[in-house]
């Protein structure tokens, strides 16, 4: 759809934080871990022109909860990602597990 090839995925993310922290102020995210290790990640898909992918993913992701679609709670290294995470491909917060992001966008 159409909304999902214009998203900000950086925008998108933040408010997923927010939503997540409970909080309607950017403030409160922007000094955290959390949004830290998003930034990190999101540069990264961004050096690899990955933006499209993530749309794909989060429009996805929204697809299969409206359709009450299961899907697993992660394999492999894609785990490592937090921003995955944030999105809900999988379900391992990598932050809480001390996984390296890295292994995930290896060249």
């Amino acid at each position: 759809p159409d909304e999902y090839k214009t998203l900000d995925v950086d925008d998108w993310c933040m408010r997923k934080l927010m939503e997540m922290k409970n909080t309607v102020h950017p403030n409160n995210i922007i000094f955290s871990e959390e949004w830290k290790r998003a930034q990190e990640e999101l540069e990264a898909f961004d050096e690899r022109d990955m933006y499209n992918l993530l749309r794909y993913m989060i429009y996805l992701v929204d697809f299969m909860r409206e359709n009450n679609i299961v899907w697993g709670v992660g394999r492999g290294s894609s785990v490592a990602s937090y921003v995955l995470y944030l999105i809900g491909v999988h379900r391992i917060n990598s932050i809480k597990y001390n996984l390296d992001w890295r292994e995930f966008l290896r060249d």
